[in-house]
């Protein structure tokens, strides 16, 4: 099958959608099908034939990157004989695979990796949080009404989609995940190089450092730990934060306020092939974001075996299991204290969870979610084509027309 997929966002920029989308696309072109990517930003090193790049803008305050408004292939689609179009964002590069689907009659996916009216939520101006809601809303909307068929990453997902409104073929599909390779040595290494001693407990955040993912949470969390009367092997704990964002800068300060900027390792944005060594390194898993529509590091932190502390809210309730892959916990700092103190002084149970994270990881494998996307498209390339409203031709105001041979001349309303 010839498969085209539009994202707004593609390597080298490092995030869930990115990381879905790639491995996606790797695991169809390995099963024999022919993947194209439209993206937006400059050709990379690692690009193929078979990747397109569009215009891109920055996007002020944010390493993300977006298409330039009404974005335009300069060279004919049709040449590509694609049997489906697969949109994950529903902006400017998501529009732009609509109009194609539209303008030659093929089949459209839509993933719907976030629910963005949730996203604006989070946002800190309220203008913001009232206003981009809505239009967040209005625009997924009328995006998902063009799809043929709605995939979602899990049923919150769907449920969320469908309680605003939102009435289409939806398949819950999760992302696959692809276990994170640790090189030979990796936590021995990285824990002498971040300065830890080898029996520290060492837990570990990974994501993005945005207001919407509440780090603060954890940062809280540390100092309450820090305040408690932990066993000499477990007082010397730290909290390694891997990414880069917004917030960096006011989480850096806040260690600082509340005295614990010794226990706190901020890290940076480092390349993906990477995070294994740093899953490796760590003891415990701690991810405080209550707008996930999944959580992928949360899956890849079960395939590297350690026991995750999650904010028991939207995709994570799906993937850690209460009590058996980890503890899924209020967004509140005491929730989340108590929960890592449980696992540190609790070795055993720890790495109990950690071996049963393991095996339920393996259901999200890129083979599965390969299998069930196919399965999509198989479903849509058989629906009916969606009948074709002709467009009518737009004329300037007041410019005369010719019916049966005699001439018109709009008449211009009173205002």
């Amino acid at each position: 099958m010839r498969i085209a997929l539009f994202s707004e966002c593609y390597s080298p920029v490092a995030n869930g959608v990115v990381t879905s989308v790639a491995t996606l696309r790797n695991e169809l072109r390995a099963q024999g099908h022919k993947v194209y990517l439209f993206a937006p930003g400059t050709r990379q090193p690692g690009d193929d034939e078979d990747i397109f790049r569009l215009p891109e803008l920055p996007f002020p305050r944010h390493p993300y990157h977006m298409a330039r408004p009404f974005p335009r292939l300069h060279f004919d689609f049709a040449s590509l004989q694609a049997d489906v179009i697969h949109c994950h964002h529903p902006f400017t590069v998501g529009r732009l695979g609509s109009d194609i689907a539209r303008k030659y009659g093929l089949p459209m996916v839509y993933t719907a990796h976030s629910l963005y009216d949730s996203m604006a939520q989070n946002a800190k101006s309220p203008i913001v949080r009232t206003m981009s809601e809505k239009a967040a809303l209005g625009v997924v909307r009328r995006f998902c009404s063009k799809a043929d068929y709605v995939i979602t990453p899990s049923r919150y997902t769907r449920d969320a989609l469908k309680q605003n409104g939102i009435q289409n073929r939806f398949a819950v599909i999760p992302s696959g995940v692809t276990a994170p390779v640790a090189s030979p040595g990796a936590r021995e290494r990285v824990r002498e190089s971040l300065h830890v001693a080898p029996d520290a407990p060492l837990m570990l955040f990974i994501g993005r450092l945005g207001p919407e993912k509440h780090v603060d949470i954890l940062i809280h969390m540390t100092k309450l730990l820090a305040d408690r009367k932990l066993p000499a092997s477990q007082a010397n704990f730290k909290l390694a934060l891997v990414g880069d964002g917004m917030s960096r800068e006011e989480l850096e300060l806040m260690g600082q306020e509340l005295g614990i900027s010794d226990r706190l390792l901020f890290l940076g944005e480092r390349p993906h092939a990477e995070v294994g060594d740093f899953y490796s390194a760590a003891d415990l898993f701690t991810f405080s974001s209550p707008s996930e529509t999944q959580g992928l590091v949360l899956v890849e932190a079960m395939l590297a075996g350690l026991p995750c502390v999650a904010a028991d809210y939207g995709g994570p309730r799906e993937i850690v299991l209460q009590n058996e892959t980890g503890i899924r916990v209020p967004l509140e700092p005491k929730a989340f204290a108590s929960a890592v103190e449980r696992l540190l002084l609790n070795p055993r149970e720890a790495r109990k969870m950690g071996q049963s994270g393991m095996k339920r990881a393996e259901r999200y494998s890129p083979q599965n979610m390969a299998a069930a996307v196919m399965e999509v498209y198989e479903n849509v390339v058989r629906l009916p084509r969606r009948a074709q409203k002709p467009r009518k031709p737009l004329l300037p105001r007041h410019v005369p027309t010719v019916t049966d041979g005699r001439v018109k001349t709009p008449r211009r309303r009173a205002r």
